[in-house]
Formats: structure tokens, sequence, C-alpha cells
């Protein structure tokens, strides 16, 4: 995590806090996904999620919107005022790392797409709709 921050987190407050977010996102990610208890069992995108909304919740703990310096002034992105908790994105890469988002599907039928000769035209009268005769045997006009 003290990569992700880019400081090294030594001070004892830094180190419980540190602890605390990365406690925080890990249950998150467990409780969007599977009990996973052991980093090495579990998903690189759940261990890497964790580490990532850990990170947030340690840079802004109180959840500050904005904040104010001499000629400086940081608005924060939403979710990084939200502490330790996952976004919307995250959720949806764990559930599906977790394999437990449902998800639905559908199988084309038939083929529009499909390739239609000019010969397959040439028996149709004029004004006729051409779809009418996609799949019908050459009419004798």
């Amino acid at each position: 995590m003290a990569a992700r921050v880019g400081e090294p987190i030594t001070e004892a407050s830094d180190i419980a806090l540190a602890t605390e977010m990365l406690e925080e996102a890990s249950a998150q990610v467990r409780l969007y996904g599977l009990p996973w208890v052991d980093p090495l069992t579990a998903p690189a995108i759940a261990v890497t999620t964790a580490i990532a909304a850990a990170a947030r919740g340690y840079q802004n703990p109180g959840g500050l919107k904005m904040e104010r310096g001499d000629a400086v002034t940081l608005d924060v992105d939403i979710d990084y005022r939200k502490g330790a908790a996952l976004t919307a994105g995250e959720i949806r890469m764990i559930q599906m790392a977790a394999n437990t988002r449902s998800r639905i599907t559908s199988v084309p039928l038939s083929n529009p797409d499909r390739f239609v000769a000019t010969s397959d035209y040439a028996h149709r009268p004029v004004g006729h709709p051409e779809y009418l005769y996609l799949d019908a045997e050459p009419r004798p006009w």
C-alpha cells in the first residue's frame, strides 16, 4: 500500500490507519466476492482492488471534499470521499472474479447479415419488398 500511496508508512499512527483501511477494504472485497482468506489464493484483481480502496481511505480518512492552501485548492473526486468503500466498477470486477454476478445472454436465432446473391432478386416484380423473397424459391413472374 505504501507504493500505491507514494510514501513510506512508518509512523505508528499511520500503520494503524493503513491496517484499518486494509481490513475494511478486504472485508468489502470478501462481501462482494467470495470469502477469500489468504491473499495467495485470492484472484489478483481482488488483492489489487483491496489495496486501491485502502489507499484511497488512507489518503483521505476524513472524507474531505475540498482542501485549500495558500495558493492551492484541491477538489477530490467522489470515489476518494468514500474512504475505503469500493466503487461500482470495482464491485463489478470482484463479482466477475468470484462468478457471483448474474449474467443474461442471448443467442441469435437467425443471421440477418447472410449473403444474398443479386440473382435472388432477379425474379422479383418491381415494387415488391425484398424481404418477402430472401428465403423463397424463385417465382415464375
